[in-house]
């Protein structure tokens, strides 16, 4: 359950529905599994899965629910063999050539054809509602994922007003600065990973396992580029990599934070999720504000 990536949203009102109003919202847009002809289907489902009943699982006021997806697999190469095979029979039997028309007409019934056959995959998408933060923070990579579960929660809620994170100074900038000086912000250390980018010619050098002070990397930032991702490590307790979005990627806890969930001695699966979900909403809270702290704080919303 410890998150492994994290989107930052800010709730641009006052959060005011409880745990009990939000469950009930959510379980009317809970999750069915896809039917025969159905490609995709999105909903919600309890954070402890088959462990819980509940779809929040709430501890020290922090909110966390889960979304499921499940799509049906089409392989696009067997879509591609059945349509070619469609096209030549029509050329043959008919001596006319199909058109893009016709041919997006045919790919749509093989399509419609193969999905009752086809194998589903799922995945889970995480995500908790910090009130007394002001904050929605998103276990994902993709920003179209976590985009997609807001998307959800707005249906399921009717209005959801919140906005990505936007600091008040230039990712970009801030990085490649903490870089030219070799010097991390407070609280932080630089990690041995960096991606630089090249506004004008659009090259990209990834240096990884890397000595980031080395004269090499700064010959790079000399020649005009910049920095767009940097391996960060907070306090020798979370490392992690930081984007030009900063979103933050591979987020890993050290032992250190989560031998502190193991202290409690859960005794169950739902005991466990517990103890975790209370140990890393402390702190990521503390990682958050040190991280936009580093960035100058917010941008002030109009």
């Amino acid at each position: 359950m410890w998150f492994k990536n994290l989107r930052l949203y800010r709730l641009t009102e006052q959060w005011t529905i409880s745990a009990e109003e939000l469950n009930e919202k959510l379980a009317e847009f809970c999750f069915n599994p896809c039917g025969n002809l159905d490609p995709m289907r999105y909903g919600f489902e309890p954070p402890l899965g088959r462990h819980g009943s509940e779809f929040v699982h709430v501890t020290n006021g922090y909110i966390m629910v889960c979304a499921k997806k499940q799509e049906k697999i089409l392989p696009g190469g067997v879509i591609k063999e059945q349509l070619e095979e469609k096209v030549q029979a029509i050329k043959d039997a008919e001596s006319r050539p199909v058109g893009r028309k016709e041919r997006d007409t045919l790919k749509d019934e093989i399509i419609f054809s193969l999905l009752p056959r086809a194998f589903t995959r799922s995945s889970l998408d995480y995500a908790y509602i910090a009130p007394q933060e002001g904050l929605i923070v998103v276990n994902s990579s993709s920003a179209k994922r976590a985009e997609d579960l807001l998307s959800k929660l707005r249906e399921a809620l009717g209005s959801l007003r919140c906005l990505p994170i936007a600091p008040k100074n230039i990712p970009t900038q801030v990085m490649t600065h903490w870089l030219r000086e070799s010097e991390a912000p407070h609280q932080f250390a630089l990690g041995e990973e960096v991606e630089l980018q090249a506004a004008k010619d659009g090259r990209v050098v990834r240096c990884k396992k890397q000595d980031l002070t080395a004269s090499e990397i700064r010959n790079h930032l000399e020649s005009g580029m910049h920095v767009s991702k940097i391996a960060l490590v907070w306090k020798e307790s979370i490392s992690c990599i930081i984007d030009d979005q900063v979103a933050v990627k591979r987020l890993k806890f050290e032992d250190v934070i989560s031998d502190k969930a193991n202290e409690r001695n859960p005794e169950s699966k739902a005991e466990q999720f517990d103890a975790d979900f209370a140990i890393m909403a402390m702190e990521l809270k503390n990682f958050i504000t040190a991280l936009l702290a580093a960035f100058g704080g917010e941008a002030e919303r109009e």
